[in-house]
């Protein structure tokens, strides 16, 4: 099912499978990545109760073995609308057998999305709905054209954040996607921007750790493009498909994926929260149209 937000020059479009955005159109022109298989066949898939990968697939958190494929089980089990108005909807999934068999612990997670003006402002709720401590990460994952205009090409785009940064980046191993944490590559050496090009993406994602900026912009020679306001996150990645996909992702996570240092026991990756029994946590991030 399709749900669809929509206001004088905005329509969001948002799909109960994956509960995950679909369109995102501001004056007739889709800036959200529309999927291909060729580069990349995804769009927005939200990221718990891993972001990245786990070593060989498998963990171990609080005793429980955990079997999970990349990004974890939110994106490829059923959710439900829990609720909808004029300009948001409240889509849910509650832990079940399937999720249990890979994750083996309960939870609720709400994703929220909520269109003001040119902002889509998306909120993860993540409850503990069981008798034992549920440790997880989350993240975004949305992807924009690039180019959104026809007379611009890939590398007329940059990514600006809000402040100068000195800061290396990670990144991880194109076929395994592991971490070396050992390995930090210069991106932002006293300036605020990356230039767009294709070769920053050939050994996978530039992930930013503990970010001081709270904000990226992604901006073509033509002024349009979108700003991701991320300040419930730590981290942000900045992706694109390694075989030059038009499009560049910009995802807030609160954690990274497995970095070759760490061992087996989940709790023990980079970023995990752990919520007790009862407790709940939200985060937000704001994608706004330019």
């Amino acid at each position: 099912m399709t749900v669809i937000l929509k206001n004088e020059n905005c329509t969001v479009k948002c799909v109960q499978n994956g509960a995950m955005l679909q369109s995102l159109v501001k004056n007739k022109m889709e800036y959200l990545w529309q999927g291909d298989e060729k580069y990349w066949a995804g769009q927005a898939p939200v990221c718990f109760p891993i972001v990245g990968v786990l070593k060989n697939g498998k963990a171990v958190a609080f005793g429980k073995e955990c079997r999970m494929g990349r990004h974890g089980v939110a994106r490829i089990n059923p959710f439900e609308i829990k609720e909808q108005g004029e300009n948001y909807v409240i889509f849910v999934q509650h832990s079940s057998d399937e999720t249990r068999a890979q994750f083996p612990f309960d939870y609720s997670l709400e994703i929220k999305y909520t269109l003001n003006g040119d902002t889509v402002t998306t909120e993860y709720t993540v409850l503990n709905t069981g008798a034992e401590p549920l440790p997880f990460a989350i993240g975004g994952h949305p992807a924009f054209n690039c180019p959104l205009c026809t007379d611009e090409c890939f590398e007329d785009y940059s990514v600006k954040f809000d402040r100068v940064l000195n800061k290396k980046c990670l990144r991880p191993d194109i076929h395994t996607g592991l971490v070396d944490t050992q390995q930090r590559f210069s991106v932002l050496e006293n300036t605020d921007e990356i230039k767009m090009d294709h070769s920053l993406f050939t050994e996978d994602a530039m992930v930013f750790e503990h970010m001081e900026s709270k904000c990226a912009v992604l901006m073509g020679k033509n002024g349009k493009g979108v700003r991701v306001e991320y300040q419930d996150f730590e981290n942000v990645l900045i992706w694109s498909s390694a075989n030059g996909g038009p499009f560049v992702a910009i995802e807030p996570w609160t954690g990274i994926s497995t970095c070759l240092d760490e061992d087996e026991i989940f709790e023990h990756k980079r970023g995990i929260t752990v919520l007790n029994p009862n407790e709940q946590i939200s985060y937000k991030f704001k994608i706004t149209l330019i």
